[in-house]
């Protein structure tokens, strides 16, 4: 039987990955975190019923993957017949692509506010600098000093993974 903290500390290690591996097949954050909190609950109910789970890590990956699979609808499912003609990655490779996101989105948090603001106003929105500027009335230099900032902390927290994103 696991704890209640041990349960809590996975919980925190696995949530932003197993979310960003959700987001792969539902292309919807909130369905996706959906997903992932029901699967962690139906996780903890059967650890409470005194279920054995060998590897939790690798139980939560395969629940959240049918639990998507499941949901997709059939405007979804469509779709996913149109997108998956081309190769698709392998599960192993979904997990480790997940996983490194996460990584991303920890380091891009870590960022100082105005910082990160910026960031994502660039990378995530695709302002411009100009617009930018304008937005948050700012010069452009700051602008353009911010950003390299942001680039320059990912690059030495996130181990080059902003480039994969971000490219």
């Amino acid at each position: 039987m696991i704890s209640i903290a041990e349960f809590e500390t996975s919980f925190r290690c696995y949530y932003r990955p197993l979310t960003m591996y959700a987001l792969r097949y539902t292309e919807n954050i909130d369905d996706a975190e959906d997903i992932v909190q029901q699967a962690f609950i139906d996780t903890w109910d059967k650890l409470n019923e005194g279920k054995n789970i060998c590897s939790l890590k690798a139980y939560l990956y395969r629940t959240v993957r049918n639990n998507c699979l499941d949901y997709r609808t059939p405007h979804a499912e469509e779709a996913c017949e149109e997108n998956c003609k081309e190769q698709e990655p392998s599960e192993e490779e979904q997990i480790v692509r997940s996983e490194r996101d996460a990584q991303l989105w920890t380091a891009i948090d870590r960022l100082p506010q105005k910082r990160k603001q910026i960031f994502l106003l660039a990378k995530r929105d695709g302002l411009s600098y100009q617009e930018i500027a304008e937005e948050l009335n700012i010069s452009i230099k700051t602008v353009e000093n911010q950003i390299a900032a942001a680039l320059k902390t990912l690059r030495n927290t996130a181990i080059r993974i902003y480039l994969f994103f971000f490219s």
